[in-house]
């Protein structure tokens, strides 16, 4: 039987919450209040326990992280989808902390440079956030677009981490 946590963290303006399913982050995202993120974590099945001891480093690595500390986030994760949105998420995964890219160099990058549409679709819903960095792909005239987290949020972590003014 597949064992499913979740965990949060409440930040400045808003909570991270993350699910784990068999000792694997699945989800890792951005919401507006705890009981957003318990709506959101009640269509799981098997339904999630809330446990906080299950995210130990995972929470020391975010609390690093939001104080304006490099972090890598290396913990294990489990990505789903097709071989292309598998491909962005695993590109997006390696920009390093600081940097910006477009959203047109990820498609190049993945060897599909007129996607970069599609690249912005498959961020715009990525499942975890902060592991796969999509906060650090704009547009290639260096605005900020919104995601599915919002803007604020990008603009916050983009600048926590030095990569814009």
């Amino acid at each position: 039987m597949e064992e499913a946590y979740y965990g949060y963290l409440q930040a400045e303006f808003f909570t991270i919450g993350f699910l784990k399913i068999s000792g694997k982050l699945v989800r890792m995202g951005f919401y507006r209040s705890l009981k957003d993120l318990e709506r959101e974590i009640s269509k799981h099945r098997p339904t999630p326990s809330l446990n906080l001891e299950a995210f130990e480093d995972l929470l020391r690595d975010l609390e690093s992280y939001l104080s304006g500390r490099r972090v890598s986030f290396d913990h294990p994760f489990q990505l789903r989808g097709t071989s292309f949105q598998k491909k962005v998420l695993k590109t997006v995964k390696r920009i390093p902390y600081g940097a910006a890219r477009s959203y047109k160099w990820v498609a190049e990058l993945v060897g599909r440079p007129r996607a970069y549409r599609a690249v912005a679709n498959i961020l715009a819903r990525n499942p975890l956030a902060l592991i796969i960095p999509c906060h650090r792909v704009i547009r290639e005239d260096g605005r900020i677009a919104g995601s599915g987290f919002g803007r604020r949020v990008r603009e916050y972590l983009l600048r926590l981490e030095g990569a814009i003014g």
